[in-house]
Protein backbone atom coordinates (compact mmCIF):
# COMPACT_ATOMS: atom_id res chain seq x y z
CA UNK A 1 0.00 0.00 0.00
CA UNK A 2 2.90 2.55 0.85
CA UNK A 3 4.98 1.75 -1.93
CA UNK A 4 1.85 2.05 -4.32
CA UNK A 5 1.48 5.54 -2.90
CA UNK A 6 5.21 6.44 -3.52
CA UNK A 7 4.89 4.97 -7.05
CA UNK A 8 1.73 7.20 -7.52
CA UNK A 9 3.18 10.10 -5.83
CA UNK A 10 5.84 9.78 -8.18
CA UNK A 11 4.74 9.22 -11.11
CA UNK A 12 2.65 12.48 -10.32
CA UNK A 13 5.20 14.82 -9.57
CA UNK A 14 6.86 13.59 -12.84
CA UNK A 15 4.20 14.30 -14.99
CA UNK A 16 3.45 17.39 -13.03
CA UNK A 17 7.33 18.99 -13.63
CA UNK A 18 6.96 17.92 -17.30
CA UNK A 19 3.70 19.75 -18.14
CA UNK A 20 5.20 23.01 -16.25
CA UNK A 21 8.72 22.66 -18.06
CA UNK A 22 6.96 21.86 -21.22
CA UNK A 23 4.95 25.24 -21.57
CA UNK A 24 8.57 27.09 -21.97
CA UNK A 25 9.02 25.29 -24.61
CA UNK A 26 5.52 24.57 -26.27
CA UNK A 27 4.75 28.21 -25.62
CA UNK A 28 8.17 29.82 -27.47
CA UNK A 29 7.31 26.96 -30.43
CA UNK A 30 3.76 28.31 -31.56
CA UNK A 31 5.02 32.24 -30.88
CA UNK A 32 7.96 31.39 -33.79
CA UNK A 33 5.17 29.75 -35.60
CA UNK A 34 1.61 31.11 -36.21
CA UNK A 35 0.40 32.58 -32.70
CA UNK A 36 1.07 36.15 -30.51
CA UNK A 37 2.22 35.75 -27.37
CA UNK A 38 -1.13 38.20 -26.68
CA UNK A 39 -3.09 35.04 -28.85
CA UNK A 40 -1.12 31.90 -26.10
CA UNK A 41 -2.52 34.22 -22.97
CA UNK A 42 -5.77 34.38 -24.35
CA UNK A 43 -6.36 31.13 -24.77
CA UNK A 44 -5.23 30.25 -21.05
CA UNK A 45 -7.11 32.82 -19.36
CA UNK A 46 -10.20 31.71 -21.67
CA UNK A 47 -9.93 28.06 -20.84
CA UNK A 48 -8.60 28.32 -16.79
CA UNK A 49 -10.83 30.87 -16.36
CA UNK A 50 -13.87 29.41 -17.31
CA UNK A 51 -13.31 26.24 -15.85
CA UNK A 52 -12.62 27.85 -12.33
CA UNK A 53 -15.19 30.69 -12.26
CA UNK A 54 -17.74 28.10 -10.93
CA UNK A 55 -15.85 27.35 -8.40
CA UNK A 56 -14.69 30.75 -7.08
CA UNK A 57 -18.35 31.03 -7.13
CA UNK A 58 -19.10 28.22 -5.24
CA UNK A 59 -16.52 28.99 -2.53
CA UNK A 60 -17.69 32.65 -2.24
CA UNK A 61 -17.08 35.64 -4.74
CA UNK A 62 -18.13 37.70 -1.69
CA UNK A 63 -14.58 37.02 0.21
CA UNK A 64 -12.75 35.74 -3.00
CA UNK A 65 -12.71 31.82 -1.93
CA UNK A 66 -11.52 33.14 1.58
CA UNK A 67 -8.98 35.20 0.73
CA UNK A 68 -10.22 38.50 0.90
CA UNK A 69 -10.26 40.52 -2.79
CA UNK A 70 -7.28 42.78 -1.13
CA UNK A 71 -4.83 39.50 -1.10
CA UNK A 72 -6.72 38.07 -3.96
CA UNK A 73 -6.02 40.74 -5.96
CA UNK A 74 -1.74 40.63 -5.30
CA UNK A 75 -2.11 36.46 -5.99
CA UNK A 76 -3.89 37.22 -9.31
CA UNK A 77 -0.86 40.07 -10.42
CA UNK A 78 1.66 38.22 -9.19
CA UNK A 79 0.95 34.72 -10.97
CA UNK A 80 -2.01 35.24 -13.22
CA UNK A 81 -2.27 37.20 -16.02
CA UNK A 82 0.97 39.91 -15.51
CA UNK A 83 2.91 37.17 -14.27
CA UNK A 84 2.05 35.41 -17.45
CA UNK A 85 2.26 38.03 -20.28
CA UNK A 86 5.32 39.37 -18.40
CA UNK A 87 6.78 35.42 -18.88
CA UNK A 88 5.49 34.92 -22.88
CA UNK A 89 7.20 38.45 -23.96
CA UNK A 90 10.66 37.16 -22.00
CA UNK A 91 9.97 33.51 -24.64
CA UNK A 92 9.89 35.62 -27.54
CA UNK A 93 13.32 36.70 -27.17
CA UNK A 94 15.17 34.13 -25.06
CA UNK A 95 15.13 30.32 -25.37
CA UNK A 96 12.50 28.47 -24.31
CA UNK A 97 15.99 27.24 -21.80
CA UNK A 98 16.16 30.64 -20.25
CA UNK A 99 12.47 30.48 -19.52
CA UNK A 100 12.85 27.36 -17.76
CA UNK A 101 15.98 28.43 -15.88
CA UNK A 102 15.91 32.03 -14.72
CA UNK A 103 12.50 31.55 -13.51
CA UNK A 104 12.43 28.00 -11.69
CA UNK A 105 15.85 29.48 -10.42
CA UNK A 106 15.47 32.88 -9.89
CA UNK A 107 11.63 32.41 -8.05
CA UNK A 108 13.84 30.34 -4.74
CA UNK A 109 16.29 33.50 -4.91
CA UNK A 110 13.28 36.39 -4.81
CA UNK A 111 11.34 34.28 -2.19
CA UNK A 112 14.42 34.01 0.22
CA UNK A 113 14.71 37.48 0.32
CA UNK A 114 11.41 38.82 0.26
CA UNK A 115 10.78 36.91 3.22
CA UNK A 116 13.85 38.01 5.41
CA UNK A 117 13.06 41.58 4.38
CA UNK A 118 9.46 41.29 5.10
CA UNK A 119 9.25 38.93 7.70
CA UNK A 120 12.54 38.46 9.18
CA UNK A 121 12.87 34.71 8.04
CA UNK A 122 15.76 33.50 9.26
CA UNK A 123 18.25 31.55 6.33
CA UNK A 124 20.22 28.49 7.49
CA UNK A 125 23.61 28.65 5.99
CA UNK A 126 23.01 25.42 3.39
CA UNK A 127 20.44 27.12 2.16
CA UNK A 128 22.44 30.63 1.71
CA UNK A 129 25.11 28.55 -0.41
CA UNK A 130 22.13 27.02 -2.19
CA UNK A 131 21.02 30.50 -3.07
CA UNK A 132 24.59 31.85 -4.12
CA UNK A 133 24.80 28.76 -6.61
CA UNK A 134 21.80 29.52 -8.18
CA UNK A 135 22.80 32.98 -8.81
CA UNK A 136 26.14 32.10 -10.09
CA UNK A 137 24.15 29.55 -12.38
CA UNK A 138 22.11 31.91 -13.99
CA UNK A 139 24.91 34.14 -14.85
CA UNK A 140 26.48 31.34 -16.73
CA UNK A 141 23.48 30.87 -18.49
CA UNK A 142 23.06 34.29 -19.45
CA UNK A 143 26.53 34.95 -19.87
CA UNK A 144 26.59 34.45 -24.11
CA UNK A 145 23.82 37.17 -24.65
CA UNK A 146 26.25 39.71 -22.97
CA UNK A 147 29.24 39.20 -25.06
CA UNK A 148 29.39 39.93 -28.87
CA UNK A 149 28.61 36.56 -30.08
CA UNK A 150 25.31 36.27 -27.74
CA UNK A 151 21.75 36.70 -30.36
CA UNK A 152 20.26 40.15 -30.62
CA UNK A 153 17.86 40.91 -27.88
CA UNK A 154 17.90 38.01 -26.13
CA UNK A 155 19.51 39.83 -23.27
CA UNK A 156 15.96 41.45 -23.05
CA UNK A 157 14.36 38.27 -22.93
CA UNK A 158 16.57 37.26 -20.24
CA UNK A 159 15.68 40.42 -18.32
CA UNK A 160 11.41 40.13 -18.87
CA UNK A 161 12.12 36.63 -17.44
CA UNK A 162 13.82 37.88 -14.60
CA UNK A 163 10.53 40.04 -14.13
CA UNK A 164 8.64 37.05 -14.31
CA UNK A 165 10.98 35.16 -11.46
CA UNK A 166 9.99 38.26 -9.04
CA UNK A 167 6.62 38.14 -9.12
CA UNK A 168 6.64 34.28 -8.54
CA UNK A 169 8.66 34.93 -6.10
CA UNK A 170 6.32 37.27 -4.61
CA UNK A 171 3.84 35.08 -4.88
CA UNK A 172 5.73 32.31 -3.45
CA UNK A 173 6.74 34.48 -0.20
CA UNK A 174 3.33 35.70 0.41
CA UNK A 175 1.19 32.55 -0.05
CA UNK A 176 3.42 31.08 2.15
CA UNK A 177 2.82 33.75 4.72
CA UNK A 178 -1.13 33.48 4.05
CA UNK A 179 -1.06 29.65 3.49
CA UNK A 180 -3.49 29.86 0.45
CA UNK A 181 -5.44 26.67 0.00
CA UNK A 182 -4.32 25.50 -4.04
CA UNK A 183 -7.58 24.96 -5.47
CA UNK A 184 -9.07 28.25 -4.08
CA UNK A 185 -5.57 29.98 -5.00
CA UNK A 186 -6.01 28.68 -8.53
CA UNK A 187 -9.93 29.67 -8.55
CA UNK A 188 -9.29 33.26 -8.04
CA UNK A 189 -5.97 33.45 -10.14
CA UNK A 190 -7.61 32.63 -13.29
CA UNK A 191 -11.19 34.02 -12.51
CA UNK A 192 -9.53 37.34 -12.38
CA UNK A 193 -7.75 36.72 -15.83
CA UNK A 194 -10.46 36.78 -17.11
CA UNK A 195 -10.61 40.42 -17.05
CA UNK A 196 -7.64 39.95 -20.14
CA UNK A 197 -10.58 38.96 -22.79
CA UNK A 198 -11.92 42.18 -23.43
CA UNK A 199 -8.80 44.06 -23.86
CA UNK A 200 -7.49 41.30 -26.23
CA UNK A 201 -10.05 41.75 -28.65
CA UNK A 202 -10.19 45.48 -28.38
CA UNK A 203 -6.32 46.18 -28.46
CA UNK A 204 -4.41 42.77 -29.72
CA UNK A 205 -2.72 42.60 -32.85
CA UNK A 206 -3.90 38.68 -32.66
CA UNK A 207 -3.50 35.71 -35.26
CA UNK A 208 -6.08 33.21 -33.75
CA UNK A 209 -8.44 33.11 -36.68
CA UNK A 210 -5.61 32.82 -39.04
CA UNK A 211 -3.75 29.73 -37.54
CA UNK A 212 -4.09 26.49 -37.78
CA UNK A 213 -6.88 24.72 -35.77
CA UNK A 214 -5.25 22.16 -34.75
CA UNK A 215 -2.34 24.34 -32.85
CA UNK A 216 -5.28 26.71 -31.25
CA UNK A 217 -7.35 23.73 -30.07
CA UNK A 218 -3.78 21.92 -28.96
CA UNK A 219 -2.63 25.40 -27.01
CA UNK A 220 -6.01 25.84 -25.76
CA UNK A 221 -5.87 22.48 -23.86
CA UNK A 222 -2.26 22.71 -22.66
CA UNK A 223 -2.33 26.14 -21.68
CA UNK A 224 -5.77 26.17 -20.08
CA UNK A 225 -6.30 22.65 -18.62
CA UNK A 226 -2.50 21.17 -18.38
CA UNK A 227 -0.72 24.06 -17.56
CA UNK A 228 -2.87 26.04 -15.35
CA UNK A 229 -4.73 23.37 -13.78
CA UNK A 230 -3.43 20.17 -14.23
CA UNK A 231 0.49 20.57 -13.24
CA UNK A 232 -0.71 21.97 -9.96
CA UNK A 233 -3.38 19.27 -9.51
CA UNK A 234 -0.25 16.60 -10.03
CA UNK A 235 2.13 18.15 -7.83
CA UNK A 236 -0.39 19.17 -5.09
CA UNK A 237 -0.91 15.15 -4.95
CA UNK A 238 2.96 14.00 -5.01
CA UNK A 239 3.80 16.60 -2.14
CA UNK A 240 0.03 14.90 -0.02
CA UNK A 241 1.41 10.99 -1.28
CA UNK A 242 5.92 11.98 -0.82
CA UNK A 243 5.82 14.75 1.71
CA UNK A 244 6.53 18.54 0.71
CA UNK A 245 9.98 17.65 1.36
CA UNK A 246 10.71 15.29 -1.24
CA UNK A 247 8.24 16.74 -3.81
CA UNK A 248 10.41 19.63 -3.61
CA UNK A 249 13.24 17.39 -5.56
CA UNK A 250 11.00 17.71 -8.68
CA UNK A 251 11.81 21.13 -8.76
CA UNK A 252 15.24 21.38 -10.10
CA UNK A 253 14.43 18.76 -13.06
CA UNK A 254 12.56 21.98 -14.72
CA UNK A 255 15.92 23.42 -16.36
CA UNK A 256 16.55 19.70 -17.57
CA UNK A 257 13.56 18.88 -18.86
CA UNK A 258 13.21 21.96 -20.60
CA UNK A 259 16.28 21.91 -22.14
CA UNK A 260 15.95 17.96 -23.19
CA UNK A 261 12.64 19.14 -24.70
CA UNK A 262 14.31 22.47 -26.47
CA UNK A 263 16.71 20.33 -28.56
CA UNK A 264 14.43 18.22 -30.65
CA UNK A 265 11.83 20.63 -30.59
CA UNK A 266 12.86 24.04 -31.22
CA UNK A 267 16.65 23.39 -32.24
CA UNK A 268 17.96 25.46 -29.51
CA UNK A 269 21.28 23.79 -28.11
CA UNK A 270 22.81 25.52 -25.14
CA UNK A 271 26.24 26.24 -25.39
CA UNK A 272 28.91 24.70 -22.96
CA UNK A 273 29.09 27.45 -20.32
CA UNK A 274 25.08 27.17 -20.44
CA UNK A 275 25.26 23.43 -19.84
CA UNK A 276 27.38 24.26 -16.47
CA UNK A 277 24.99 27.16 -15.72
CA UNK A 278 22.09 24.60 -15.51
CA UNK A 279 23.81 22.15 -13.82
CA UNK A 280 24.96 24.79 -11.47
CA UNK A 281 21.10 26.28 -11.06
CA UNK A 282 19.58 22.78 -10.40
CA UNK A 283 22.35 21.48 -7.80
CA UNK A 284 21.21 25.23 -6.29
CA UNK A 285 18.08 24.38 -6.16
CA UNK A 286 18.23 20.98 -4.48
CA UNK A 287 20.60 22.62 -2.02
CA UNK A 288 17.94 25.70 -1.25
CA UNK A 289 15.21 23.06 -0.77
CA UNK A 290 16.90 21.54 2.16
CA UNK A 291 15.82 18.47 1.00
CA UNK A 292 18.79 16.90 0.92
CA UNK A 293 20.22 16.97 4.41
CA UNK A 294 23.92 16.79 5.10
CA UNK A 295 24.32 14.51 8.47
CA UNK A 296 23.94 16.38 11.53
CA UNK A 297 27.52 16.80 13.37
CA UNK A 298 28.39 15.00 16.78
CA UNK A 299 26.89 11.59 15.82
CA UNK A 300 23.50 10.41 17.04
CA UNK A 301 23.49 13.61 19.53
CA UNK A 302 23.89 16.25 16.95
CA UNK A 303 20.71 18.28 16.37
CA UNK A 304 18.96 18.24 13.05
CA UNK A 305 18.27 20.84 10.66
CA UNK A 306 14.77 22.22 10.95
CA UNK A 307 12.29 20.88 7.81
CA UNK A 308 12.34 23.16 4.67
CA UNK A 309 9.31 24.87 4.49
CA UNK A 310 6.92 23.71 2.01
CA UNK A 311 6.39 24.66 -1.65
CA UNK A 312 4.36 27.22 -2.84
CA UNK A 313 0.44 26.30 -2.84
CA UNK A 314 0.41 22.93 -1.49
CA UNK A 315 0.52 24.37 2.00
CA UNK A 316 -2.92 24.03 3.63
Amino acid sequence: MVASRVVVGVVAGLLGILIYAGQFVITRWSIQRSLSLWDVAALRFAVAGALMLPLLIGFGLRDAAGLGWRRAIVVGITVGAPYTLVLFAGLTFAPAAHGAVIVSGGTPVVSALLTWLWFGERLSARRVAGLVAILVGLVLVGWPALGAAGPERVWLGDLLLLGAAALWGAFTALTRRWQVDPLRGAAVVWALALAYLPFYVAFAPGRLLAAPRGEVVFQAAYQGVGVAILALFLYTHASRALGPTSASLFMPLIPVVAVLLGIPVLGEIPESVQLVGIAVVSAGMVAATGAVRLPARGGRGGRPAAPPADPPLTRR
